[in-house]
């Protein structure tokens, strides 16, 4: 290695897509058994399987493990029951999918927040309903409402989706308490049960909405005429036909500018735009959170064939800011930088050098930010003055390593130099990717 290489900063970009290490197992909970022990003991990407049975541990299950399916053993919804439903938390890697249950009787059957992002699908919730907390998202499938106020719930920065879903004698289907919360719905619809019995279905139209309180609840047609029978076995009882709200024209999202919108919350804490819940994806970080000293996220709407920047506003991370170019439109995704406290998990070894900051960047999905999708990408970094003074560096010789998964080997990228302040040498650097 060259002799300027030997007092240089290494910083590492980790790009791998964050496949689990080792076999997933499945796990089976029998009737009596708890479903919290068998979250307790799982690992990432295992599954657990739940028997037929009505399941009320007391509270509401938590889970913070990543990448667990949870799925009923039967696939039918009406055999396994969940009267205290699940909590999702604990950081942006946490996304759990929640297959053939019914959730009943409770305040929500399945609750997400911090960054966590919860597939649920195949499922029943009969007088509750789902709840995306703040700076999180939900995505609904296949999934049966049933007299339920408020099905679906955001707070603030969220983003909820429904695909092929029925609201059947629901009202106020979506209910927004906080700012910057989005919500989609494709092939959905809204069935209500007249005086008589008869339902009525009404289409939900496609869409995206954002910032929207009660975005649809139809007016039933005066002289109904069933267009579908009662679903499942279920029996409805006549209710009272809801007071109608007006319906709001779907609207495709507005792009992005070239940096991101924000919000300040309070105190020093800063969020980001929120997620949408029609594409995209918030993504996660498969780095072991014990290793992560500081993180930051920015959320931003991709088009096609613009260049769109990531600014990580809260000044905590190496990494200021990342910018791109994607060939094809998104919708709104996050990204996340991390510095760690030491070496990545997810590589080997560290090229020689002297070291300042390892750091990881995610964007989307696994996969997408490393992909041919990403043109033109470039990262922002800053280096502490006062670590090149102890180290005697000179800034010039700063050099900034990619690991390359798919070769095992990092590639060396040199940094130009974009400014400097008391406290910092600021950098930026052409990457052929990011997560």
């Amino acid at each position: 290695m060259k002799n300027r290489f030997l007092a240089i900063l290494s910083a590492f970009l980790i790009v791998m897509a964050g496949s689990g290490i080792g076999t997933a197992a499945e796990i089976v909970v029998h009737p009596g058994e708890s479903i919290q022990a068998a979250v307790d003991n799982a690992s990432e990407g295992d599954t657990i399987l739940v028997e037929p049975g009505t399941y009320d541990e007391g509270v509401a299950v938590y889970v913070d493990a990543t990448n667990l399916i949870i799925k009923s053993k039967s696939g039918n919804p009406d055999d396994t029951t969940i009267t205290s439903g699940f909590t999702i938390a604990g950081s942006s890697g946490i996304c759990p999918v929640i297959d053939g249950f019914t959730f009943k009787d409770s305040f929500s059957g399945v609750t997400t927040s911090d960054f966590v992002t919860c597939t649920v699908q195949n499922c029943k919730i009969i007088n509750s309903g789902l709840l995306a907390g703040q700076d999180s998202s939900l995505a609904v499938l296949n999934t049966q409402f049933m007299n339920c106020d408020s099905p679906l719930g955001g707070l603030s920065f969220t983003g909820v989706s429904a695909e092929n879903c029925k609201f059947i004698d629901c009202s106020n289907i979506f209910y927004r308490p906080g700012p910057e919360s989005s919500l989609s719905f494709k092939g959905c619809v809204e069935i209500h049960t007249n005086a008589s019995g008869k339902q009525i279905t009404n289409p939900i139209p496609d869409g995206y909405y954002e910032d929207t309180t009660n975005p649809v609840d139809p007016e039933p047609e005066p002289e109904p005429t069933p267009t579908e029978p009662p679903v499942g076995n279920n029996t409805t009882k006549p209710v009272p036909t809801p007071t109608p709200t007006p319906t709001p024209t779907p609207t495709e999202p507005v792009p992005t500018p070239n940096e991101t919108p924000v919000e300040e919350t309070g105190g020093s804490s800063h969020h980001s735009s929120s997620s949408s819940g029609s594409s995209g994806g918030t993504g996660g970080s498969p780095e072991p959170q014990k290793n992560v000293a500081t993180k930051d996220t920015a959320k931003v709407f991709i088009p096609n064939e613009k260049q769109v920047t990531f600014n990580f506003i809260n000044g905590v991370t190496t990494v200021n800011s990342i910018s791109f170019t994607s060939r094809k439109t998104m919708g709104k995704l996050t990204a996340i930088t991390e510095d760690l406290k030491s070496k990545s998990s997810l590589v080997k070894d560290l090229p020689e050098g002297k070291i300042y900051k390892s750091f990881n960047v995610w964007v989307g999905n696994a996969g997408y930010g490393d992909s041919d999708n990403i043109l033109n990408a470039a990262v922002d970094f800053k280096v502490e003055k006062s670590w090149m003074q102890e180290n005697n560096i000179d800034k010039s010789s700063i050099v900034l390593y990619k690991y390359n998964d798919k070769k095992k080997e990092w590639i060396e990228l040199i940094p130009t130099i974009t400014g400097e302040d008391d406290k910092f040498v600021y950098f930026t650097a052409k990457v052929p990717g990011y997560s």
